[in-house]
């Protein structure tokens, strides 16, 4: 899964060089906090290692090199957040602050599951406008994300059954599944567009 993750990763960061994806940069701010608190929040357990924690490194990896580039992307321009993505950003940045200052890991665990479904916020508010043009999200992207969620989802069920860990897949497949669906209503809208404006 974490080859996965880096290669998923890998043709994303592609896709924005070569300017074929316009992703929010709200998104990925936010991810990334929810990545340092889950990687600091497993490092601080007493039980941790290096192999166990593969996928959260390769997490970590995958958003601090998105948004590296997507911040130079940027040329020194100003970063302009929306209403949306300024609200998302201040829970995030609220529930990672609740988090730090108790130490408390049931707070931990809560704070970590609000801060990584905020992080879709933005996104899915840019693909929810119709608006013409290329999508400003890969569908094949938030696609495999999904398809991996639900693989992680289907191994807590019939293997551990630890039901708390299946929360993590569980709230990434039914938010990347969001951000296909309506990708996917953005694409077809454009195409029956298209069609009508020859």
């Amino acid at each position: 899964m974490a080859l996965l993750d880096l290669w998923v990763g890998a043709r994303y960061c592609a896709k924005l060089i070569r300017k074929e994806t316009s992703p929010r940069i709200a998104t990925w701010l936010i991810f990334e906090i929810g990545v340092v608190m889950s990687l600091a929040a497993y490092f601080a357990s007493h039980d941790h290692s290096i192999v166990k924690a593969a996928l959260n490194l390769t997490d970590g990896i995958v958003v601090t090199v998105i948004l590296a580039a997507l911040f130079i992307e940027q040329r020194g321009a100003k970063v302009l957040f929306t209403r949306n993505e300024q609200l998302c950003l201040a829970i995030s940045s609220i529930t990672l602050a609740a988090w730090a200052i108790t130490k408390t890991a049931w707070i931990g665990v809560a704070g970590f599951q609000v801060v990584m479904s905020v992080a879709y916020f933005p996104t899915i508010e840019s693909v929810w406008q119709l608006q013409p043009g290329r999508s400003p999200e890969p569908v094949e992207t938030w696609g495999i994300n999904a398809v991996a969620a639900l693989i992680g989802v289907a191994i807590d069920v019939t293997g551990r059954h630890d039901y708390v860990a299946m929360l993590y897949p569980l709230r990434a497949f039914l938010l990347c599944t969001t951000i296909v669906v309506l990708v996917v209503r953005r694409q077809r809208k454009r195409i029956t567009h298209n069609l009508l404006g020859r």
